[in-house]
């Protein structure tokens, strides 16, 4: 499979000079898999960019969407999905169920108050809502994803992706540290010797304290959970908004310097904005 990510950044869209390098735009990440189909994670700003990418290869616009959970952030780049607009393209919407409803409400709110000048009925896209993967696996063609809930507001799903022998775990907007141990081993299997993990690490330690409860976690909590698990690879996402790439980097060196000498992971770094990862 190939990942890559076309939003980054956690919370609001953080556009600017000091963005460049690690990306502004929210949470997108697109999954390609070997039999062909194409899975995108959540709709955030840089869901624009992939739509932008689609549109100019005239590529089939027929792919999934598995929506982690139902903030704006991670919704807000779908009414700017260009080939939402075309009758030839065909969205399978699934993940955290309230999400789908909280997409259409990015639209409207079907109470006179709509946020978008053009309603979600009125997409000539085929938009089809599978809801299966809050009750059990999806199954793409010998691809068997599955899920779990996620510690954030409002609820969410992590996703697990099985291809094969290769595996790439998703888990954003979760905070680790808000399980004060009690779920900790459940993400530690669901994550365990995955070949990449990618992870929300949002917050520093020094920060987290006067965030806990928000739903997010710190790049310590996110390696510690890589080590527990056996994971291959890590890459941090969700970058704060206030984040410039300096500091990213800095997130970067310290966690490295957490794994150095030991067996896993492997190699550790932070989502950038158009980079790819391949498995194998």
């Amino acid at each position: 499979m190939e990942i890559k990510f076309w939003g980054t950044r956690g919370s609001i869209p953080a556009p600017g000079s000091h963005t460049l390098e690690f990306g502004g735009n929210t949470t997108c990440v697109e999954v390609v898999l070997l039999n062909g189909q194409r899975v995108v994670i959540d709709g955030g700003t840089g869901f624009r960019l992939l739509g932008q990418h689609l549109t100019a290869i005239n590529d089939p616009c027929h792919f999934h969407l598995l929506l982690t959970h139902g903030h704006w952030d991670h919704l807000l780049g779908i009414p700017f999905f260009e080939p939402i607009y075309r009758e030839t393209t065909e969205v399978t919407v699934d993940g955290w169920p309230p999400a789908f409803q909280a997409m259409t409400r990015v639209f409207d709110s079907h109470m006179g108050d709509g946020f978008f000048p053009v309603a979600f009925d009125h997409l000539k896209a085929r938009i089809d809502y599978l809801n299966n993967l809050a009750h059990g696996p999806l199954d793409l063609d010998g691809v068997v994803i599955d899920a779990m809930r996620l510690n954030h507001p409002q609820g969410g799903l992590a996703f697990r992706f099985q291809e094969g022998k290769h595996t790439m775990v998703f888990i954003t907007d979760n905070e680790l540290g808000a399980a004060r141990g009690r779920r900790i081993p459940e993400f530690v299997d669901f994550c365990r010797g995955c070949d990449l993990l990618i992870h929300d690490a949002q917050y520093l330690p020094g920060e987290i304290a006067d965030r806990r409860g928000w739903g997010h976690s710190t790049y310590e909590e996110v390696v510690d959970l890589a080590q527990q698990a056996e994971v291959h690879n890590l890459i941090l996402t969700h970058h704060d908004p206030s984040r410039t790439d300096a500091e990213v980097e800095q997130i970067v060196a310290l966690s490295r310097e957490m794994v150095a000498g030991r067996k896993n992971p492997h190699y550790v770094d932070a989502a950038r904005e158009g980079a790819c990862f391949r498995l194998p």
